[in-house]
């Protein structure tokens, strides 16, 4: 898989995590739009500021839920960006053997 189709990805799983977790706020907690975009927010960057609304015990599963979602989601991330830099690491070092070798013929 390439960069870009990486990239693509990220940005979708995202787009999905978020708008999960803003439909299960509407639907669980009936929430409105604003109060549900806001929790999501906050549970998937782990800012934990506090609850928007006091949470029934289902919203407290769910909550959960998207919080390992949004966790797993920031390592997956981590994992392209530390990928790619030791890819391109291996690269150069590569390249460098490549012109030694051609050097030395």
């Amino acid at each position: 898989m390439n960069r870009l189709q990486q990239i693509i990805r990220a940005f979708i799983l995202s787009w999905i995590i978020f708008f999960i977790g803003v439909t299960g706020y509407m639907v669980i907690e009936k929430w409105n739009f604003l109060d549900a975009v806001y929790m999501t927010a906050i549970t998937v960057t782990t800012a934990g500021f506090m609850e928007v609304h006091e949470l029934s015990s289902t919203g407290r599963i769910f909550t959960s839920i998207i919080l390992i979602a949004g966790v797993g989601y920031f390592f997956y991330i981590a994992g392209l960006i530390i990928q790619s830099i030791v890819e391109g690491e291996i690269q150069s070092i590569l390249g460098r053997k490549m012109l030694d070798k051609k050097s030395v013929n």
